[in-house]
């Protein structure tokens, strides 16, 4: 995902998410992509102006919405479609921001397998990414299909995804659970 925002130059240098499903099919995502702008100034413009601050936080609130509403899920063949509910601005250095997304959304699971499709954009990656599934109690991961490298750790109830800058992901992952009762 390309974010353009004001007059900074912000190049992404890494993103991750961390996703929980739940049995009753609720899905709450973290979501974080960090950036490189060399100069310091965004860091200072974030810090020094509240407006610009705030017209920042509502700008990444409504790209990120704008991106899922068009890259639809699917749980056990129902669309879903994740739903903002926070956004952050923040910095590991003056030349390093963060932004994080909270991510929400429900889908019907059922005793038994079910499968979550996620669509993605196909696109050469320009930066490594990172995710980690994590199951609740009765659900355990089956099976993946995806363009990213993927390691299920049944016992463990998580998947983790991967893949490296210049590697072509998309345009979708399926991933298999089961739930037991």
């Amino acid at each position: 995902m390309t974010t353009e925002l004001s007059e900074f130059n912000l190049k992404p240098i890494f993103a991750s998410s961390i996703i929980t499903i739940t049995a009753s099919g609720n899905f709450l995502q973290y979501l974080t992509y960090d950036y490189q702008e060399a100069t310091g100034e965004y860091y200072n413009r974030i810090r020094e102006d509240d407006d610009f601050y705030l017209n920042e936080l509502d700008m990444i609130s409504l790209n990120m919405q704008s991106f899922m509403e068009d890259l639809p899920n699917t749980i056990n063949g129902h669309t879903v479609i994740p739903k903002v509910i926070h956004a952050e601005i923040d910095f590991k250095n003056e030349t390093l921001p963060y932004f994080y997304w909270i991510l929400k959304f429900n889908g019907p699971i059922k005793v038994g397998l079910n499968q979550y499709e996620s669509v993605m954009s196909n696109e050469k990656l320009d930066y490594d990414v990172t995710s980690i599934y994590m199951f609740d109690g009765n659900l355990y991961p089956v099976s993946v299909q995806s363009s990213l490298h993927y390691e299920v750790l049944k016992n463990e109830r998580i998947v983790k995804y991967w893949a490296y800058k210049g590697e072509t992901v998309g345009p979708k992952e399926i991933l298999r659970f089961e739930k037991t009762h």
